[in-house]
């Protein structure tokens, strides 16, 4: 008897005498694996992708909430305005408070008239307020022992006298707002002359609250001049108001 035939392979050859079944080897990744080589590891699968459907839910809901409340304020802070305009302007409301009228710039005051022998009450800057009286008028009036009108004039001299009737101190020099006016409405401004008829101002004048001043200023005129009114102002004639007696 002799030794059974051997397997051979495709190729003819025969495996090593003696030599058993071998053990398939597993292909990669179809199973558990044992170690092979050094140190090598079965690679661990990627993470799952969060989901972003909670953010946009909350974007989708939020953002018109937010848009809501804002224009909820805008409308509360319309309507309070509203309200509050409603309540000022509300005559018969216990809370109304008078609102601001405009009223048009105040005219230039006329003059205010009287005749010789008369006072006026006028009104300055700063509160000054004076009562002013005509109290004579001298036509034609007489030169001063230094002093004459030139060829073709005359002095006429004006006696004033001035009472501080406001809350301020009056100080101005009195000649420079009075006025002298003809028929032929021409006007003449003082002069620096003195009379036989009175005592001049002296330039300037100081009169406190309560207080009297009196004296004249003098004019020159031509001697052929028919006067009409006598016109006269506070601060020397920069006030609005002025006051104006007839002379005839």
């Amino acid at each position: 008897m002799g030794y059974p035939p051997q397997p051979q392979d495709p190729y003819g050859q025969q495996p090593p005498y003696g030599s058993g079944p071998q053990h398939p080897q597993q292909s990669y990744g179809s199973g558990p694996q044992r170690p092979y080589g050094y140190g090598y590891q079965q690679p661990k699968p990627p993470p799952p992708k969060r989901s972003n459907t909670g953010l946009i839910v909350l974007l989708a809901v939020g953002i018109p909430l937010l848009l809501l409340g804002g224009c909820a304020a805008i409308v509360a802070i319309l309507g309070d305005s509203t309200s509050r305009d409603r309540i000022v302007t509300q005559p018969d409301s216990p809370n109304a408070v008078p609102s601001k009228q405009t009223s048009a710039p105040p005219s230039p005051a006329e003059p205010s008239t009287a005749n010789v022998g008369g006072a006026i009450t006028l009104e300055g800057f700063e509160g000054v307020k004076m009562s002013v009286t005509l109290t004579k008028l001298v036509d034609p009036a007489t030169a001063g022992q230094y002093t004459t009108a030139k060829a073709g004039h005359r002095l006429v001299a004006v006696q004033l006298t001035l009472k501080n009737i406001g809350q301020a101190v009056y100080s101005d020099s009195p000649t420079n707002g009075a006025y002298l006016i003809d028929a032929d409405d021409q006007q003449y401004s003082s002069s620096y002359q003195d009379v036989r008829e009175g005592q001049s101002f002296g330039g300037q004048a100081t009169i406190n609250t309560g207080d009297s001043r009196k004296g004249v200023i003098v004019f020159e005129v031509p001697k052929n001049a028919k006067l009409s009114k006598f016109q006269f102002g506070l601060n020397s004639g920069f006030a609005d108001q002025k006051g104006e007696w007839t002379l005839s």
